[in-house]
């Protein structure tokens, strides 16, 4: 399977539903700006794209990430202008990062309550 360069589908798309070239483009590129800022922003914890599949967050990146914002939080120099204004970016960095965390934590433990106690629940109302 050869990929296909992104003019050559436009085109066809353009020519498909009769519009113009650019008004194609414009659409595919504020579909692909909205996955990449609900990647780059956290917004949740899965994204789903058509015919890619789901994206999520993997758990242990995150926690290195967040050490090591913290550890690049203990080393600025939080007198100068500068470095203040890094720290404040990263602290912000830092507490999105463990709210994202968080989430992760609590689908698990829903996940693995509803496996203990769901599937019983299921079976008595199916034996029911």
């Amino acid at each position: 399977m050869n990929p296909k360069k992104h003019k050559e589908f436009k085109k066809k798309i353009a020519d498909e539903i009769e519009v113009h070239d650019s008004a194609v483009d414009d659409l595919v590129s504020f579909y692909y700006a909205r996955i990449r800022t609900a990647l780059s922003n956290l917004e949740d914890t899965r994204v789903y794209v058509e015919g890619l599949g789901t994206f999520s967050i993997r758990k242990a990146r995150l926690e290195k990430a967040i050490v090591k914002n913290k550890s690049y939080l203990g080393n600025l120099d939080k007198q100068t202008y500068k470095g203040y204004s890094k720290s404040i970016n990263t602290k912000k960095k830092i507490t999105k990062l463990e709210e994202v965390l968080k989430k992760i934590e609590d689908t698990y433990i829903k996940r693995r309550e509803f496996k203990e106690t769901g599937h019983e629940s299921n079976k008595k109302n199916i034996q029911e």
